[in-house]
């Protein structure tokens, strides 16, 4: 029998060129509003132009850069419209992908949500300052409820979606003090899940989310709707 190597993945320019810009705009180091170039950053990164207009591209897809008419490209703000219109399609993508989904899930599909939440609450617990790897956390739980459905562009459209969430859950400053109550409500989505509860589960996650967009819509840090 012909024996075949396993092939090691290599992170290309352009990951690399993604990861470290979508970080530092989560982080808040690149901050809203700010212009960037193809130019500036090839330098700051050491690459060439090719895989920092490929990561560029993609963040714009994504919605945490955004370019205008000119083809100029700029760090997004986070305003009330913003949250508003996020959340609203949050909600409605998610809570279809439960519909979508075959109940009960399957052991392996509920034991890796219940490990992502059990990750949150001991992140909490050992290193509260740590709002972005909640918020990472927070991406995966909801991700992978909505992994169970059966329809792979669906799927693509909310791990879209929450990569812009990562940015406002931190930049919008309620992590630190609301955290306890996101956990208390992902554990109510999980008790319905286990208990293979599909419209009690979709309707903890709907109320879940809506929680989620009136914490943020009451900090300062959400530019007002003009």
């Amino acid at each position: 029998m012909m024996e075949l190597k396993p092939i090691k993945k290599v992170v290309t320019l352009k990951e690399q060129a993604y990861e470290q810009i979508r970080e530092a705009i989560n982080t808040n180091t690149l901050k809203p509003g700010t212009a960037l170039t193809e130019e500036q950053l090839s330098s700051m990164l050491s690459i060439s132009r090719t895989p920092i207009r490929s990561a560029l591209q993609q963040l714009v897809y994504e919605k945490l850069l955004t370019q205008d008419s000119t083809g100029h490209i700029y760090v997004s703000k986070i305003t009330e419209k913003s949250v508003q219109d996020t959340s609203k399609v949050r909600s409605v993508l998610e809570c279809m992908a439960i519909d979508c989904s075959l109940f009960p899930l399957e052991e392996e599909k509920l034991n890796e949500i219940e490990n992502l939440y059990n990750r949150q609450v001991s992140l909490v617990n050992e290193h509260p300052e740590d709002n972005l790897g909640f918020a990472e956390l927070d991406k995966d739980f909801h991700c992978a409820i909505a992994s169970a459905c059966d329809n792979e562009s669906l799927y693509e459209f909310i791990q879209s979606i929450n990569n812009v969430m990562i940015r406002i859950n931190v930049l919008s400053g309620t992590l630190a003090r609301n955290r306890q109550d996101a956990l208390n409500e992902h554990a109510e989505i999980i008790k319905y899940l286990n208990s293979g509860q599909k419209e009690f589960a979709k309707l903890a996650l709907s109320e879940h989310l809506k929680h989620v967009e009136e914490r943020m819509l009451t900090r300062e840090n959400i530019e007002k709707t003009k």
